[in-house]
């Protein structure tokens, strides 16, 4: 009868009359019969969680469940701590970092001035050793000259025909004109 009158068996009679001829007789079953059968809808509208929390509504918390939220609450202060810490060293790092590239940029800086300075003093040598050089060569050419004048002028005239001695002259000229010249860019110097 129960079985029928419950909407998942459709009215249809208990199928297992064999089985229930001998569980009847056990106390699991013997209060079964006093029992009213719960609505299908009832069933069905049942939300567990729900259910227990209007359940354990006025109840103290147990012992499990106490201890149970003290460790989570440890753990979620210690999880911040640790959060705290690592956002801290994170920050501490990027700064560390960050200085560590400017100053390594510091040091590329100085050692690209360094470089030029050094490039600048090479080049500043050079100029100067070949200044030297140049000077040395004229010099050399003006001593040359001399040398040559000096000749030019201790040559002996008795052999020379009128041709050559036109030549001597013309020569002789030239070089008092460059003496002149030589004197007054000397000193303009």
């Amino acid at each position: 009868m129960r079985y029928k009158e419950m909407a998942a068996s459709k009215g249809k009679p208990f199928p297992f009359k064999h089985a229930w001829a001998i569980l009847q007789t056990f106390d699991k079953w013997k209060l079964r019969d006093q029992e009213t059968a719960p609505k299908k809808s009832v069933m069905l509208r049942m939300d567990y969680s729900e259910d227990e929390e209007e359940r354990n509504l006025g109840k103290p918390e147990g012992t499990k469940k106490g201890k149970l939220r003290v460790k989570m609450e440890g753990e979620a202060s210690s999880l911040r701590e640790k959060m705290g810490h690592m956002m801290k060293a994170r920050e501490e790092l990027t700064t560390k970092t960050l200085e560590t590239k400017l100053l390594i940029t510091e040091k590329k800086k100085e050692a690209k001035l360094a470089q030029v300075e050094a490039k600048r003093e090479e080049a500043k040598r050079k100029a100067d050793l070949e200044e030297r050089m140049i000077n040395i060569k004229e010099a050399k050419v003006w001593k040359e000259l001399m040398v040559e004048e000096k000749e030019h002028m201790m040559m002996s005239k008795k052999d020379m025909d009128q041709d050559q001695l036109q030549w001597w002259k013309d020569y002789k000229e030239d070089i008092a004109e460059r003496k002149r010249m030589f004197r007054g860019a000397s000193s303009t110097f």
